[in-house]
This record gives C-alpha cells, sequence and structure tokens, in this order.
C-alpha cells in the first residue's frame, strides 16, 4: 500500500474509534449528571430543562457534544471544546 492509502486507513480507523467508543471519557458528563451537580447547587430543573439548555449551549459552541451507545440506546454526552 502507499502512503496515502495508509494515511486514510489510519484516519478512518480514528473516526471509526471515536463513533464506535461506548466508553463516557472522565471530561464527559450526560443531562441527567448536570441534572445531579445543578442540584447540589441548589438549582432544580426538569429533564426537558437541562437538556434544553444543553442542546442551546452545543448549538453556541460552548459545548460539544457526541452520541454513546447505553443499553441498545444512544445518549448525548456533553464536554467542553
Amino acid at each position: 500500500m502507499n502512503n496515502a492509502t495508509l494515511d486514510a486507513l489510519s484516519g478512518m480507523e480514528i473516526a471509526l474509534r471515536e463513533v464506535t467508543s461506548g466508553n463516557k471519557q472522565d471530561n464527559e458528563f450526560t443531562v441527567y449528571e448536570f441534572i445531579e451537580r445543578a442540584e447540589e447547587n441548589g438549582q432544580m430543573m426538569s429533564y426537558d430543562t437541562a437538556d434544553k439548555r444543553l442542546r442551546r449551549m452545543a448549538e453556541k459552541k460552548v459545548l460539544r457534544f457526541r452520541m454513546v451507545p447505553v443499553s441498545g440506546h444512544s445518549t448525548r454526552v456533553y464536554s467542553a471544546y
């Protein structure tokens, strides 16, 4: 194989690892974890409110997210840029 093919394959492997990685990293959090932390700080909110707030922050590029498989379903995990 030539270098271009090897580069493309290594890039594809990295992308596949990112997509198929079911492990939540230490710097990532779910909506439920966000709600728990907010409650610890005296802020009560529903799941819908927390979800909308995090999605809005992701749209504004304050947070980023990726989908992680959990028990046969996908869930969003958020992290800072």
